[in-house]
């Protein structure tokens, strides 16, 4: 609308806003539109940003987070293991890892997908 770009958080806030309000329409019986958990990354002045939403609308910032099947296990793994100093290689290979020790699938190409969120470095945020 502004034509500038939009903070992560105000993205976030905006779609668990949309949650709260969709069934708040007189005569709707619907409520919680999503159904689901939703991890938004992004990155903002600071430096990366990750939100996690739940199906009620409600949100939180993490440094890492799980949600899923199996996610309990993946989080404790996570609080265990990550800390700020990782490089983006042994985050992505942290990551593997533990999805290995909580799908009861085989992880493979065809179940999992790694992304990751790199801010321009025109805005990079000085260490």
């Amino acid at each position: 609308t502004y034509n500038e770009p939009m903070p992560c958080e105000s993205l976030t806030q905006s779609v668990c806003d949309l949650a709260l309000g969709f069934g708040e329409s007189e005569g709707s019986k619907m409520a919680r539109p999503f159904g689901v958990a939703l991890l938004v990354a992004g990155w903002d002045s600071k430096g990366p940003v990750l939100y996690h939403t739940d199906p009620s609308g409600t949100y939180t910032r993490f440094d890492a987070k799980a949600i899923g099947a199996g996610s309990e296990g993946a989080q404790t793994a996570l609080q265990e293991q990550y800390h700020q100093k990782l490089s983006l290689a042994e985050a992505e290979t942290m990551a593997v890892t533990i999805l290995k020790q909580v799908m009861e699938d085989k992880v493979d190409v065809t179940n999992v997908e790694v992304a990751s969120v790199s801010m321009p470095a025109e805005v990079a945020v000085p260490p």
